[in-house]
């Protein structure tokens, strides 16, 4: 079970409340104590200029795009405050102040290698209708209140992400231009799993047991580089 989750049992309370989550790949998800003030969203092309003999001006051309990014700051509280309020149950008070480092730790993990991954987890940020999903690239935590004794109580943490391929957003697709309508094949690159084909075909990770499937893969972390993978359609 995820940390955060852990420490106060009360996940499946906060998903119904509207809170925003973070899914974290192969991990329970962690539903954030508060919501956020602002989401900031950024995308960007890149173009190289080609000067032009005779002319004033150059010549623009698109060389590709850049991962998108998100920046979001998160806070939690773990004083005797009271955790956050809902038009349904009435929170009391804890009882105890607890260590806000259990929940700041568990973000601080998600820039490290995953043993079981071989590379930092994938997580999707959600909040109402928007989706974000990708790497976290940098975590730095802020502690701002103190116990007598030193122990944190409070704390922000500033997350940036960078976008897994081109799943941003909640795109439903990789591409505009590919379909999870018709079969197609695909090589196995270095660097790929399973799961960054399945985002990529059909904008799902968890999807990539629908492949295994299809070409009989008993074990999704043996596959040799330069594997030729069935990727079935979605009927």
């Amino acid at each position: 079970m995820g940390i955060l989750s852990s420490l106060l049992g009360i996940g499946d309370m906060r998903k119904s409340t509207g809170n925003a989550v973070l899914q974290i790949e192969d991990a329970d998800a962690v539903v954030c104590q508060f919501n956020p003030d602002e989401l900031q969203v950024q995308t960007q092309g890149k173009f190289a200029t080609v000067p032009s003999m005779g002319k004033d001006s150059p010549t623009v051309q698109y060389m590709g795009g850049i991962a998108a990014s998100l920046d979001v700051i998160l806070y939690f509280d773990t004083s005797t405050s009271y955790e956050i309020k809902t038009n349904f149950i009435p929170f009391p008070k804890k009882n105890q102040p607890e260590d806000v480092s259990s929940y700041a730790n568990t973000l601080l993990c998600l820039t490290k290698i995953d043993g079981k991954l071989h590379r930092p987890p994938i997580v999707c940020f959600s909040w109402g209708s928007f989706v974000f999903g990708g790497f976290v690239d940098t975590v730095s935590v802020k502690y701002t209140m103190f116990e007598s004794g030193g122990m944190p109580v409070r704390c922000e943490a500033a997350i940036h992400m960078v976008a897994q391929s081109t799943s941003v957003l909640g795109s439903s697709k990789a591409a505009p231009f590919e379909s999870p309508d018709r079969t197609k094949c695909v090589v196995l690159k270095q660097g790929m799993n399973l799961y960054d084909i399945a985002r990529e075909e059909y904008g799902d990770a968890g999807e990539w047991r629908r492949i295994a499937r299809a070409n009989g893969i008993m074990n999704p972390l043996a596959i040799p580089v330069g594997t030729r993978l069935v990727v079935p359609a979605i009927t």
